[in-house]
């Protein structure tokens, strides 16, 4: 596993090298995004987590979590939310699965309250779609019972 000073490192030599492929007119061609270097208020983070979880991915809402805790920084985020930076960068990180105790600890942390209201037919048919389970195949029993009826 690489260590955290070693992965600043490698992200910092592709920058290097992303800035370093200039065009005919002088510019850098490729550009890294952040979106996290974009969220300053209280209501662009309110508007970014709200976005995220009219989705409804898990995976999607965790990262849009950890993306505005970067954008207020994970050291003021640990220290307000209660936790230790290390157990926040866990917490957060890809293919965990937080506490919702975690997850509300973090949310209040950024200033942020939780609001449900009814979901739309649109979001509430793509929710149904995601959680739909495949149907569960027939046993051997059931099956031999259902030819022993037809025959």
């Amino acid at each position: 596993m690489k260590s955290p000073a070693r992965n600043r490192r490698s992200v910092a030599s592709v920058r290097a090298k992303l800035f370093s492929v200039i065009g005919a007119d002088g510019q850098p061609l490729f550009v890294p995004f952040d979106i996290a270097e974009h969220l300053r208020s209280e209501e662009d983070l309110a508007g970014f987590l709200t976005e995220s979880f009219s989705d409804g991915r898990p995976d999607e809402i965790l990262h849009a979590i950890f993306t505005a805790c970067r954008a207020r920084g994970m050291s003021r985020m640990a220290r307000d939310s209660g936790l230790g930076r290390e157990s926040l960068y866990k917490a957060l990180a890809s293919r965990s699965h937080p506490r919702f105790e975690t997850i509300l600890k973090v949310v209040r942390a950024l200033g942020l309250v939780m609001e449900l209201k009814p979901a739309s037919k649109d979001v509430r048919r793509r929710a149904a779609a995601a959680m739909s389970v495949p149907r569960r195949r027939k046993t051997v029993k059931a099956v031999a019972k259902v030819r022993r009826k037809s025959a």
